[in-house]
């Protein structure tokens, strides 16, 4: 994907690292520059970090290593060297990442640093301490502050995702981290669960299920693991929820009054508001960024195709016209693009499009790709596909990349992209920002 302008926030476009080298010679206060051409990412070196303390070092900050460099290498932001690899460092690097990764006890601290190449200046240095149980939790943290001090927007290495588990026609949810590790199941009704959508702060996942021999209704369950509560258990079908950007509302798709359409429920389920009153089929409602529209699929018209109304179900405008068979809008969080999938002979592809229909592309084609989910940057896009055999998960870049592939440990479809946890939920605990006196950068 390219990385836009929006994100970026350059402050020296033009004049590149010499004068961005001279700007930290005056200033601590500014953002690091690194002009990057059409489509191209940031070109960085991860240096192996220097392990000490206990005997226990040596081998988590090995670790620590390929973690850190997976995760400046999946932002999308970096193409990352490796200097452990033995390859040789390309051409024209223009920054370099190390650190200490000091273990005592069952504690780990991380001391990173980024300079930038040639020169060296420092550019970033910070310290983060946590037990050593959530050691990738401190790399990740450090990863994000990379991405934030070189675009200006946080990574999203310390997110998670959601999905459902395909074993003899049991589909089960399932929560991990956004990099496919700290698998953990949520549910284990021997039935089929579908469709997680996360609440606004990450805490909870509306999702629908067929638990108890029942059709599809919906439940809510707690991110980290819990009881399961009923939110809809309406006759006919309930599904396809989602919380508003607020978490004070949910749409889904109802039909107890008939047909399948639209619904706004309150936030536990309750006092249910029709939106959509077409013949035909309504499904798919996904929340705008600002809470004031919603998209959703319908086959008003004998084809489905994706529309937009706003939050009280007016406005209808249709979307998609030159696709066929489309399903699964997805809204990007800076509410300029909306994902979804479009039938083709074999299957779906995934295509984008502008808010008001306009530009409309395939971005995962090749074998058939269900269900795209942006993540909270807006720079991926995870998906269900079936391009290696049994449905698998993969996250495209929206770049020259190919999609690459998330271990699941098993087949896996429906997928859902959490937010960006809060820093009280974060499980290391960074310390204060070092360098002051060294020409660091403070945000």
């Amino acid at each position: 994907m390219t990385i836009r302008p929006l994100h970026l926030r350059v402050l020296l476009v033009a004049l590149g690292l010499v004068v961005a080298a001279m700007a930290f010679a005056q200033t601590r206060d500014v953002r690091i520059d690194i002009t990057t051409g059409q489509g191209q990412r940031i070109r960085i070196q991860c240096e192996p970090l220097q392990a000490g303390g206990n005997r226990d070092a040596g081998a988590s900050s090995v670790e620590a290593d390929e973690v850190l460099a997976n995760d400046l290498d999946w932002s999308a932001v970096f193409a990352v060297h490796r200097t452990w690899s033995g390859e040789p460092a390309p051409a024209e690097l223009q920054a370099i990442v190390s650190g200490r990764w000091t273990v005592e006890g069952s504690m780990v601290k991380l001391a990173g640093e980024v300079r930038d190449l040639p020169g060296r200046k420092l550019i970033l240095a910070r310290d983060y301490r946590g037990p050593l149980k959530d050691r990738r939790a401190l790399v990740h943290r450090f990863a994000d502050d990379i991405v934030l001090q070189f675009t200006g927007e946080a990574g999203v290495a310390q997110t998670r995702i959601a999905y459902a588990t395909v074993a003899s026609g049991v589909k089960e949810l399932h929560v991990m981290d956004y990099d496919g590790a700290n698998r953990a199941p949520l549910t284990a009704d021997r039935s089929i669960a579908t469709s997680p959508s996360w609440s606004y702060d990450g805490s909870l996942l509306l999702f629908t299920s067929y638990r108890g021999g029942k059709g599809p209704q919906l439940f809510v369950v707690p991110s980290a693991g819990g009881k399961v509560f009923a939110v809809s258990t309406r006759g006919g079908i309930n599904t396809s929820a989602s919380y508003s950007p607020d978490g004070r509302e949910i749409a889904c798709t109802l039909s107890f009054e008939g047909s399948p359409d639209i619904y706004m429920l309150d936030a536990r389920g309750g006092a249910p508001r029709r939106l959509t009153h077409a013949r035909g089929i309504d499904t798919s409602p996904a929340w705008s960024p600002t809470g004031q529209e919603i998209a959703f699929t319908s086959d008003r018209t004998g084809v489905s195709q994706v529309y937009v109304m706003d939050r009280e179900g007016g406005n209808v405008r249709r979307l998609t016209f030159e696709v066929d068979n489309t399903d699964s809008p997805s809204w990007s969080p800076a509410g300029d693009r909306i994902a979804f999938v479009s039938r083709t002979g074999g299957g779906f592809d995934i295509w984008i499009c502008r808010v008001d229909g306009s530009g409309a592309r395939p971005v995962v084609t090749g074998g058939s790709n269900e269900n795209p989910k942006w993540s909270p940057d807006g720079r991926h896009l995870v998906f269900s596909s079936n391009r290696e055999g049994a449905p698998s998960l993969f996250v495209t870049d929206l770049d020259e990349r190919a999609p690459r592939k998330l271990d699941t440990g098993g087949a896996a479809v429906s997928p859902a992209w959490s937010p960006r946890p809060g820093s009280a939920s974060s499980a290391a605990q960074a310390g204060p920002e070092r360098g002051a006196d060294q020409g660091g950068i403070k945000r």
